[in-house]
């Protein structure tokens, strides 16, 4: 089994430990087909396994924002929200014009989330 093939093993059907373990060791991946992977943990049933996704994905060096821009189009509501929440405490400026529409989503959750998220950046970027 290759190394891709076994993280996605992991994360699908792995214990709550394995999949923590292998976030953790993914947080400075800059592969498309990885970060998307630990974007859709951010919706996993486990509370600890979504807060080290959330994590990962902010403590990621690498220009991750278009795949962070990209999931808030997803029909996932839990994507949706957090990656708006990811994408603010990264400071990514870059993704306000995507954060206004999605300040209008009918989910008061992911609506909610997007407004924090511009609000912060704005704050931010005074």
């Amino acid at each position: 089994m290759n190394e891709l093939a076994r993280i996605h093993q992991i994360l699908d059907f792995g214990s709550n430990k394995d999949k923590i373990n292998v976030l953790e060791s993914l947080c400075q991946s800059s592969d498309q087909e990885i970060i998307n992977e630990i974007i859709s943990k951010l919706d996993d049933s486990e509370i600890q396994v979504r807060g080290e996704a959330f994590s990962s994905l902010f403590i990621n060096k690498n220009d991750i924002s278009q795949f962070l821009i990209n999931a808030l189009i997803s029909e996932n509501k839990n994507i949706k929200a957090f990656s708006a929440l990811v994408l603010a405490n990264r400071g990514d400026a870059n993704a306000i014009p995507a954060l206004e529409l999605l300040s209008k989503d009918p989910s008061s959750m992911v609506s909610s989330c997007a407004l924090g998220a511009l609000e912060y950046l704005s704050k931010q970027t005074q």
